[in-house]
């Protein structure tokens, strides 16, 4: 089995000391094999991709808080916005994604 492109990422982010990662090996800077906890590692991964994806969403929606935007449910945009800042803060493992709001022109 071989580590995704995301659980590699975060096995070197729980795992500093690892600098080469071979399949679903892990080996420190002289060669040593380090053991490390794979529950751990997809958890890590899990919680990234939520927060990149909460950031990503953010940015997409970053339009309706400019001043000279003029819709009339911005309180919606607040809300939504609002909750994907929590994920950014604070990142799960299985996010329950708002639905964006369709914006309400004034």
């Amino acid at each position: 089995m071989s580590l995704t492109i995301k659980q590699s990422e975060a096995l070197a982010k729980l795992y500093p000391q690892v600098v080469v990662i071979r399949n679903d090996e892990a080996f420190d800077a002289d060669g040593n094999q380090v053991q490390y906890d794979l529950q751990a590692v997809t958890t890590q991964a899990e919680k990234d991709d939520c927060k990149a994806t909460a950031k990503a969403k953010l940015a997409a929606s970053d339009w309706s808080v400019l001043p000279d935007v003029q819709i009339t449910n911005k309180a919606d945009f607040d809300n939504y916005r609002a909750i994907l800042r929590g994920y950014v803060i604070s990142p799960v493992t299985n996010p329950t994604w708002p639905t964006e709001p369709q914006p309400i022109w004034g």
